[in-house]
């Protein structure tokens, strides 16, 4: 690289007292070259800056600390006895805010945890699985709810590091690293913020971790709509639809792993498709592969039932009411809190068979 610019270096002073027309072009071109590998050499070192933060600030903490994140209602769960929770709920940013242990113990007295957000993928809730009931037991129902983008993305590593301390991640190759890898960047951005946050709300309330009775239902029922933006219910005559990323995807291998594992220690699975908005099921057009998928990949185990509430015969999908968010051209929905009320009911019913197994 040094012999490149002294040789720039070089073409520059040559050309420098000639006012011929082509030598002009000449330096002209040398400015760019020298532009563009500017570019490039800052592009590099900066991201290499970012991958020593990103290593840094993902390095593996204890996994008790993963339940002192911001609000988290769990923050206490390892205190309780063994056993407490008969239930795991596991699922996205869709699962967190449409199945609630509430409901489930309102209707039918069982007692579940939720560990359920829009970062958890797969890998993480095997993996997290695996810890968990070494502290609070095996549990004997495990619902986890059903993404139509389930195999697309990965778990974050913010949550990755509170149980496995990941292998350096391969950035995108790119001419420039910073814009091919700028998801992860952001990402990385984002987790930094929120962090800050959660490490302010400590200073402020140091002592949400000394309570002498610990609640064990989490009262969480949901969003209302007072604060979202409301949705369109014109459907246009063009809006952009996602086409779905087959197993095993990014993460479904260990989909398939965390099934097996809770074969082996005879827990009921209970799949659920949770409903969303009708011009989200619209735009998630291939929906009757993913359900295809879904359905081979759980035959084999006789242990794992299937519960769809994503139809329009079986959920109202067109209740801009039941819903905070989704629409044409959006592959993400989440139900409101009345949805949730409503879903809850029916989902509630449906679990009875799972407990009785």
């Amino acid at each position: 690289m040094t012999s490149v610019w002294i040789l720039l270096y070089w073409n520059l002073l040559f050309y420098k007292e000639t006012n011929n027309p082509v030598s002009k072009n000449i330096r002209y071109l040398v400015y760019v070259l020298v532009f563009v590998l500017s570019l490039f050499v800052f592009d590099r070192a900066l991201f290499y800056l970012i991958r020593l933060e990103e290593n840094a600030f993902y390095k593996k903490k204890d996994f008790a600390s993963l339940f002192t994140r911001k609000r988290n209602f769990n923050r206490n769960v390892l205190k309780l006895p063994k056993g407490t929770y008969n239930t795991l709920i596991m699922g996205s940013s869709r699962t967190h805010r449409g199945i609630h242990p509430y409901y489930i113990h309102k209707r039918l007295g069982q007692n579940a945890f939720k560990i359920a957000r829009g970062k958890t993928k797969p890998r993480f809730n095997y993996l997290f699985y695996n810890e968990y009931k070494k502290l609070a037991g095996t549990p004997k129902v495990v619902i986890y709810g059903l993404d139509y983008f389930i195999f697309k993305k990965e778990s974050d590593p913010l949550f990755m590091q509170y149980i496995a301390r990941d292998e350096e991640r391969k950035p995108a190759a790119g001419v420039s690293l910073l814009i091919s890898n700028k998801n992860r960047i952001d990402g990385l951005l984002t987790n930094i913020l929120e962090t800050y946050a959660l490490n302010r709300e400590k200073e402020v309330h140091p002592g949400l971790d000394r309570r002498k009775n610990i609640p064990v239902i989490d009262p969480f029922i949901g969003y209302g709509k007072s604060k979202q933006e409301p949705i369109n219910p014109r459907k246009p005559s063009r809006f952009k639809t996602f086409e779905y990323v087959p197993y095993p995807g990014e993460e479904g291998t260990w989909f398939i792993e965390l099934l097996r594992e809770l074969e082996k220690d005879r827990v009921t699975v209970a799949l659920v498709i949770l409903p969303e908005y009708i011009g989200t099921y619209e735009s998630n057009f291939q929906r009757e592969a993913f359900l295809k998928d879904i359905r081979e990949l759980i035959e084999p185990f006789p242990n794992v039932v299937l519960f769809d509430y994503n139809r329009p015969d079986k959920f109202r999908l067109s209740n801009t009411a039941y819903f905070l968010d989704g629409g044409y051209g959006k592959t993400n929905s989440h139900l409101s809190l009345k949805g949730a009320r409503v879903f809850n009911r029916m989902l509630a019913k449906d679990l009875k068979k799972c407990y009785n197994r």
